[in-house]
């Protein structure tokens, strides 16, 4: 037995948040390799000339800026996926919850007696009259 889909909207909401994390997780990864290639690119080295200790300085400071990049983006990538993940599993429970309502009705019609057809009374009494006195 199955149960119709209702909420379609939340199911591409959910959808669309898990997508949001994915993509905000690649980008993440390829924000924190270009902060931590970037000062190498660019040749610090040679533009500083005698200061090049600065650019030692710069590339150290890069993989920390790096690093933290990187765990805030993971940090977001957790945050947006749990929520897509929340709103299908509560999407989840109300279609168990609405099976589980219609199975406890099937049962519990099943387990009633078949209905008897209304016995007439006997002759000379009235089909209204209580009990004791047909």
């Amino acid at each position: 037995m199955t149960v119709p889909k209702r909420f379609d909207v939340l199911r591409f909401m959910g959808a669309m948040f898990k997508v949001f994390a994915w993509i905000t997780l690649i980008l993440t990864i390829l924000t924190a390799i270009g902060v931590v290639l970037l000062p190498q690119i660019a040749g610090l080295s040679e533009a500083l000339g005698p200061y090049a200790g600065f650019a030692a300085a710069a590339g150290a400071s890069a993989i920390i800026t790096g690093l933290l990049v990187l765990l805030g983006g993971l940090l977001n990538f957790v945050m947006l996926y749990a929520l897509g993940e929340i709103i299908l599993l509560q999407i989840a429970v109300e279609e168990n919850t609405r099976l589980t309502a219609a199975l406890l009705l099937k049962m519990h019609q099943d387990s009633q007696p078949e209905a008897q057809p209304a016995a007439y009374p006997p002759p000379g009494a009235f089909a209204n009259e209580p009990a004791p006195y047909r």
